[in-house]
């Protein structure tokens, strides 16, 4: 949610596009190879940047007078490999590839000279493609699985941006939660970010996001959390 907005009501439509970058760990209890018990996953941040084969994420937004649409969409592909210190010479190869899109609608509940708070309401649609890979030194202990699954869940959540007077800089966030337990159990994502307003256009904002999600499914196990450092770029037209 590194998106900045104008703070202008005019009925027109003004358009934001925000690049960013997340240096999120991963952390979870993970199900793939059935009849397995869940494997624990634990990347740090540091770990996810050597573990990330490729990630692509980006937020965009179009607004008109009080009422808008967000869009944000996300994803990674991350692989890592751990030594199972109960097994010799054994190791587990876990690799996710995740998909997150976010569509909702926003409207503007308040703001001032300084501030904007909207309230959003959408859907998430979430694709998880995960591997785990058991190699060890017996036949029997080289097992692997890969199980790919999507849904989409609701979601609420409420935003905000404030400058400080007499300054370019601002600080935005928010707050999502959703599932309800149609299809994930839950989820919930939350960011603060501490941004410049260089040019009338160009912003540029550091901050932190996580997001938790329980989902559980047909013996597929997803109960994971993602943190991290964030850095994005906003190109307002």
């Amino acid at each position: 949610m590194t998106a900045s907005f104008s703070l202008s009501a005019e009925e027109q439509w003004s358009f934001n596009l925000s690049p960013y970058i997340w240096f999120a760990g991963f952390e979870g209890d993970v199900a793939t190879i059935e009849g397995l018990p869940p494997v624990n996953v634990d990347i740090s941040p540091s770990d996810a940047i050597d573990d990330t084969e490729t990630s692509f994420m980006f937020i965009s937004e179009a607004k008109k007078g009080k009422q808008g649409v967000y869009l944000d969409f996300y994803y990674s592909d991350m692989t890592s490999e751990e030594p199972i210190v109960e097994l010799e010479d054994t190791t587990i190869q876990s690799g996710t590839k995740t998909t997150m899109a976010t569509v909702g609608y926003t409207y503007e509940v308040f703001s001032n000279q300084n501030t904007v708070l909207e309230a959003m309401a959408g859907a998430r649609w979430w694709q998880i493609d995960s591997t785990l890979t058991l190699r060890g030194p017996l036949p029997d202990l080289n097992i692997s699985a890969d199980k790919k699954e999507s849904w989409t869940d609701p979601f609420i959540g409420i935003k905000g941006k404030s400058s400080f007077p007499g300054s370019n800089f601002y600080v935005a966030g928010g707050v999502g939660y959703g599932g309800f337990g149609i299809n994930a159990d839950s989820f919930y994502d939350l960011t603060a970010n501490l941004g410049y307003q260089w040019t009338e256009s160009i912003a540029t904002a550091v901050g932190y996001r996580l997001y938790d999600l329980d989902y559980d499914e047909s013996g597929f196990k997803y109960d994971v959390k993602q943190q991290g450092w964030q850095v994005g770029l906003t190109w307002q037209f």
